[in-house]
């Protein structure tokens, strides 16, 4: 890490100045690639690196490529620090750079500020608490190059003067000119349901027009995804601290916890404890809390007035839901952590367990998803979310893959608590290689290899094609085969290409007839022909699948199809087909089968019924054709694209203002009520929240214009979810105030303006 006892960097007359305490000081002239790799060097040692990890290795000589980078590695291997080593390259290499500052949240000194960096970098990462992380190390690791960050992470700390003078930013602005590196961190949410559209469709933009780093630590296909973004692929399993797992059988799993808690306390180490739920975590954290105090070395006053201190100094709140426990949780070396916790919270548990101040800190999923707190062991005693659906195995290797911290351990171990043998046989199957395929029931769990999930493309229904259709003509103003190429080149049709049976042909041969899938799906087809449908079935030649039997009905036909030994039904309503298949795309490989089957005008009618895509959007007004064959977002394809939402809640946003809001006349408050309801049938989220239960702590907060912590004291919530909730609320508002503007709801418009500005201020002062 770069701190006062090790490298000064500063930026003086155009010139890299290095200094070495109790050494000669040397000022480097030509910032030619050899003293880029010696400054690079000395960065790695100062951050603890003394020799290269396996995919530092490899990576070292892509650093000074322009190549887009796919890195896979466990966790400690160092990835990060390659995508930094990437983005610090480039700016010193750019003469043009010139002391340009730490933003508005982390003051400091500095001038010569230069106003557009012709080598900005983009950190993209999916959760707050990994933002406010990578600001925080960014800015401490690399304060004496005088980088100036920008951390984004919704509209309410969106500053687009602010963006313009840094190099290097959290958020993607429309600034892509001025932008060199785009780094994706925990890149395997593009199998997300969720999140996984929105990604593809910045990676299917930003593809060509800036370098790609992309990393994670765990993934099943990552040729898959060096392939279609034309990238190297990186890939290491090697761990720095070998890591054991155990799955362990108990009808007592408080003898196991509390015989690993005190093992490691002996041996002066931390454990972390993963549990499904945060009541849970609680619920352990406080059952345990006594057993950790007695067994630790916290006992001593001394050590308790460090712990009080310094919660004291972060002014964490006594009395709030969960700071309360936290208090005394500490001060017997526990705690918990989840997504309910305030930053201050969090900032408080995560820093007093780096300082080994916590032994064992009980938490959710939410911690293994990226934020840097390694542990000797780490348990889990829930392989099932809050939902009861499994964990994703990416994620549940993740968790176990923060067991051994690099520069302290030589092992880490990761336990699994079970009831018995039936489920330790199922995670095990789950979760590795079954014993069956490697080496019998009875090899150590050690000596197998781990199983990851595959990542696939979200884009799995014609709602979310035509939103990144939306999407790609909002942000690059595409011809009709400029939008064939854009979608010939998505992770969605890489994934179709994967899937079929021309999977060893060449990938650009694939896109060529792609393409002329794609003309199908978005024009009308008056001139559909038994060629244009044999485009189609090349995409999906099948042979083992065959047609067992047809039920017609008054209105509807039903067509049962057996694929291998599965059978699946077809069924026709109304010139809409339908699948049982888990594939919720309109083009599986079942209904195109059935195509042929068909007399050609059904099939005709059925694309046009269900896709015409430009058409839709051209007759809907979201989109138009300029002269020079140019597609364009109209107002209206605009602020949709903006939201992102799909065309069909946008018209549900449209009609709930025109019908259900307008015709209230709704004062302030009401309309605030009335957003705070509409949020989950807009929103996709990870977490459950039940919004309703929120609108009188926010009308407190927000229109009576309460203190944050005066409204969660009373009404017994966690900061973390109210704020939450408060966010999602902001950036509502802020796409409904230009659709009200376009809808021309003067009165309206006027209303969302004002409780935006009431809004902005109670977050303003919440943050």
């Amino acid at each position: 890490m770069l701190n006062c006892q090790g490298v000064l960097l500063e930026r003086k007359a155009g010139k890299l100045k290095i200094t070495y305490w109790r050494k000669k000081e040397m000022v480097i002239n030509d910032l030619s690639r050899k003293n880029t790799i010696q400054i690079l060097k000395h960065i790695q040692a100062e951050k603890g690196f003394k020799k290269l990890t396996e995919i530092q290795k490899k990576a070292y000589p892509e650093i000074f490529s322009d190549r887009n980078l796919v890195v896979v590695a466990p966790s400690g291997a160092g990835k990060t620090l390659i995508a930094e080593l990437i983005a610090l390259k480039d700016l010193i290499s750019d003469n043009n750079v010139t002391t340009p500052i730490i933003t508005k949240n982390y003051s400091t000194q500095s001038k010569n500020v230069t106003e557009i960096c012709s080598s900005k970098t983009i950190f993209l990462v999916p959760l707050r608490a990994l933002a406010e992380e990578k600001a925080n190390s960014l800015v401490m690791d690399y304060r004496h190059f005088n980088l100036k960050i920008h951390m984004s992470m919704s509209e309410i700390d969106f500053n687009e003067e602010e963006i313009r003078k840094c190099t290097i930013i959290g958020r993607m602005p429309n600034l892509i000119t001025h932008v060199k590196n785009v780094i994706v961190d925990e890149f395997h949410l593009l199998g997300n349901q969720n999140r996984g559209p929105v990604l593809e469709a910045i990676l299917t933009t930003l593809l060509g027009k800036v370098r790609l780093i992309l990393l994670s630590a765990t993934i099943a296909n990552p040729e898959d995804v060096a392939k279609w973004l034309d990238a190297i692929l990186l890939h290491s399993e090697e761990r720095q601290i070998p890591l054991d797992y155990d799955i362990l059988p108990s009808l007592d799993p408080d003898k196991e916890v509390t015989r690993i808690i005190s093992n490691n306390i002996k041996n002066n180490s931390q454990v972390l404890i993963f549990s499904g739920t945060r009541t849970k975590a609680e619920e352990y954290a406080d059952y345990y809390s006594n057993f950790i105090h007695k067994k630790s070395k916290l006992t001593s006053k001394g050590e308790t007035q460090k712990i009080e201190a310094f919660l004291q100094s972060l002014s964490l709140p006594k009395d709030t839901l969960g700071n309360k426990q936290l208090y005394e949780l500490a001060k017997k070396g526990t705690a918990f952590h989840h997504a309910g916790l305030g930053r201050l919270a969090r900032k408080a548990v995560e820093e007093l367990f780096r300082q080994n101040l916590i032994k064992v800190l009980f938490c959710t999923e939410t911690l293994g998803a990226g934020v840097n707190l390694p542990a000797r062991e780490v348990i889990i005693f829930d392989a099932k979310r809050w939902n009861n659906e499994w964990l994703n195995r990416n994620v549940f290797h993740q968790i176990g893959g923060r067991a051994g911290r690099p520069g302290y351990d030589i092992y880490g171990k990761c336990t699994v608590l079970v009831s018995d043998s039936r489920e330790k046989k199922m995670i095990r199957q789950r979760f590795w290689q079954t014993y069956e395929e490697s080496s019998g029931m009875n090899s150590p769990l050690i000596s197998t290899k781990p199983r990851f999930d595959e990542i696939n493309s979200m884009l799995i229904c014609r709602d979310e094609l035509e939103k990144l259709v939306l999407s790609l003509i909002y942000n690059t103003h595409p011809t009709f085969q400029d939008l064939l190429k854009l979608l010939s080149k998505t992770f969605f049709d890489f994934n179709r290409w994967k899937a079929s049976k021309k999977k060893d042909s060449i990938l650009e041969e694939w896109q060529k007839e792609s393409k002329e899938s794609f003309k199908i799906l978005l024009k009308q087809s008056e001139d559909f022909d038994n060629d244009k449908l044999l485009g189609l079935e090349r995409l999906f030649l099948e042979s083992d699948l065959e047609i067992t039997k047809t039920i017609d009905g008054d209105e509807s036909q039903a067509i049962y199809i057996r694929d291998n030994k599965t059978q699946y039904t077809i069924s026709l309503e109304e010139d809409h087909i339908f699948c049982s298949c888990s594939n919720q795309s309109f083009l599986c490989k079942h209904r195109i089968f059935v195509f042929k089957h068909l007399p050609l005008n059904t099939v005709r009618r059925i694309l046009d019924k269900e896709f015409s895509i430009l058409e839709k959007l051209i007759v809907n007004g979201y989109i138009v054709e300029n002269t020079k064959g140019e597609f364009r977002t109209t107002t209206k394809g605009s602020i949709c694209a903006e939201m992102g939402v799909t065309r069909k809640k946008f018209e549900q946003l449209k009609n709930w203002l025109m019908y259900d809001v307008v015709s209230t006349n709704p004062n302030l408050t009401e309309l605030l009520y009335f957003c705070v309801k509409i949020i989950p049938k807009i929103e996709d989220s990870d977490y459950f929240v039940d919004n309703l239960s929120y609108k009188r702590p926010i009308y407190e907060h927000v229109i009576l214009g309460r203190e944050i912590l005066e409204v969660i004291r009373k009404h017994q919530l966690y900061e973390g979810d109210l704020l939450r909730v408060e966010v999602s609320l902001k950036s509502l508002i802020a796409a409904l105030t230009p659709l009200t503007e376009y809808l021309g709801l003067t009165k309206l418009c006027q209303q969302f303006k004002d409780l935006d500005k009431v809004l902005s201020e109670a977050l303003r002062h919440s943050f």
